[in-house]
């Protein structure tokens, strides 16, 4: 394990999070049915599927997790002890957080005790956007469509809940943070111990 391997897990860490900065794409669409039985179909054009996107996000997690195995033998050869990491990693509850979903979505949910307690799980991808982002808004008998000119200019979202429900983060978020983590982390694993 040399600073090369963690470089390249790092980067492909990098370049999918900057996926998720393309917004545009061949759009979703969904139906809802009412009380009353009457179903509608809501579409919107020119935006990225939520499923890429939860891809994505999923695959972030993932190989950010992936990381600590790097970081762990790289600053054990540079001489920290071997539960140097570990305890950088408890005394931080978003990293905490991020190995939590991470082990979740590697292992089909969380069987042994967690390192939040929380039981983290990723909610639905989100859209939401002004008039500036839309090229139309049609309403049918039945069914709602838009047409996105400026997917760019689209905001995407995806909740993290712990196990009753509440809202304990935010996944993009939780991304951003884990990389510069992550990158804090390697640095200071490099400097001799």
């Amino acid at each position: 394990m040399n600073l090369e391997d963690f470089k390249k897990i790092f980067e492909r860490a990098k370049r999918i999070r900057g996926r998720l900065e393309i917004k545009d794409g061949v759009g979703t669409n969904w139906s809802y049915t009412f009380e009353n039985n009457e179903s509608h179909e809501y579409v919107i054009n020119g935006v990225k599927p939520p499923e890429e996107i939860q891809d994505d996000i999923e695959s972030i997690f993932v190989w950010l997790w992936s990381l600590k195995d790097y970081v762990k033998k790289y600053s054990m050869k540079k001489g920290r002890p071997q539960n140097w990491l570990e305890e950088k990693i408890n005394s931080d509850l978003s990293l905490c957080l991020c190995a939590d979903i991470a082990n979740s979505l590697k292992h089909g949910g969380l069987d042994r005790k967690t390192r939040t307690g929380k039981k983290p799980k990723l909610g639905p991808v989100t859209y939401s956007f002004g008039k500036d982002a839309m090229e139309s808004l049609v309403f049918y008998a039945f069914k709602v469509e838009t047409n996105i000119k400026n997917p760019e200019k689209v905001n995407l979202k995806m909740d993290v809940f712990d196990e009753s429900g509440l809202i304990i983060g935010d996944a993009f978020g939780l991304i951003d943070y884990g990389i510069n983590a992550w990158e804090a982390i390697m640095y200071e694993a490099a400097q001799n111990a």
